[in-house]
């Protein structure tokens, strides 16, 4: 670390960068607590991911907890995550061995920083490692719910890995394009299956999961194209059990729209099961439009071939900001499949979520 270095300058200084390092290893607490009613015709889960079975009625999804200390030099550092989920939803995590648990890690991993560069001199980068239990790198939507522009998740999520349990490497670092330092990042990895499974190994255990992926904003150059978000993202490994390979192609394009208050985003998913036949695709349409300071509209629509199952729908979401730290949205989706799901062609459902970040 930078403190390390200067430390080593003069042993009268070795006082402070300690307290410097210590005040920098402390971790933030933060979280959220989720809760739904849902009026649907029929009970029993749907077949997208993270679907309830309530049928009609309230639920308590979940409780979220995260410790984080991210890093923060652009030298040698290190940071961790820890996620934790509580509650009924804890399960659908799959990162368990128990469908029944109701205390799941939702991640758990150690990010380390290798510079490439004395960001002193100028050009901050570094090689990004993160180790242990993480996200897959690729999709529109995440687990966790209050970081999505809906309630309900869509096919393409479906069809996605959630979680790996493995290595992963960024360039030229984790938070370039957040910060505006670098504008694409590239990330390769390793992981032991495509499950969400912590510590899930293969049948074969010398056939590893690997994930290869990039993301890139267009330069200003390019005039009305500036600004459009291009991310790729492959995956090719093996779940805990069977002997062929999955493979996932995830593409994504995030338009630039002529006002702020606009938002439109274009994916394409697929996945391929070697040898099995049944092959899985989405494509989706995301569109969001902010009403007013309080009040924004979310639409998606998707064209699905999934788990035997073809069709199209649609989701519509109020999201208006009545409390302070309060997520609060109201959620219409339909869904038309063939064949039937849940004895219907038709699914409707009615979602009420309640999201209290802190």
């Amino acid at each position: 670390m930078l403190c390390g270095w200067l430390a080593s300058l003069s042993l009268n200084a070795q006082e402070a960068p300690a307290a410097a390092n210590a005040l920098a290893a402390s971790p933030s607490l933060s979280g959220y607590v989720s809760t739904t009613y849902h009026l649907e015709r029929g009970a029993g889960n749907r077949n997208y991911r993270n679907a309830d079975s309530v049928g009609s009625g309230w639920s308590l999804d979940h409780v979220a907890l995260s410790l984080h200390v991210p890093l923060n030099e652009w030298l040698f550092d290190a940071g961790y995550r820890i996620d934790a989920w509580l509650g009924p939803d804890a399960s659908l995590l799959e990162s368990g061995s128990s469908t029944d648990n109701t205390v799941e890690l939702r991640q758990a991993y150690i990010d380390f920083r290798i510079p490439l560069a004395d960001p002193r001199k100028g050009g901050a980068r570094s090689i990004d490692l993160r180790a242990g239990l993480f996200d897959n790198p690729f999709g529109y939507e995440s687990l966790d719910r209050n970081l999505n522009p809906h309630h309900t998740h869509s096919w393409g999520f479906t069809i996605e890995p959630t979680l790996h349990t493995g290595l992963l490497l960024m360039y030229p670092g984790v938070d370039v394009l957040e910060n505006g330092e670098a504008d694409y990042l590239l990330t390769l990895g390793s992981a032991n299956t495509t499950d969400p499974q912590t510590n899930a190994a293969a049948e074969n255990v010398n056939r590893k999961t690997w994930i290869l992926g990039l993301t890139t904003i267009l330069p200003d150059s390019l005039g009305p194209l500036a600004g459009t978000v291009i991310s790729a993202g492959y995956t090719n490994g093996r779940a805990r059990t069977g002997a062929d390979p999955i493979q996932n192609v995830y593409l994504a394009l995030g338009l630039p729209v002529p006002q702020e208050d606009w938002s439109f985003g274009l994916v394409y998913d697929a996945r391929v099961h070697g040898g099995a036949g049944n092959d899985d695709s989405v494509l989706g349409a995301y569109v969001g439009r902010r009403l007013n300071n309080r009040l924004w509209l979310n639409v998606r629509g998707e064209v699905a071939s999934v788990l035997q199952i073809g069709g199209h729908g649609i989701t519509t979401t109020l999201d208006y900001q009545l409390w302070s730290n309060v997520i609060s949205r109201l959620e219409y989706r339909w869904d038309y499949t063939n064949p039937a799901m849940n004895g219907r062609r038709d699914n409707h459902g009615l979602h009420l979520n309640l999201i209290y970040e802190f």
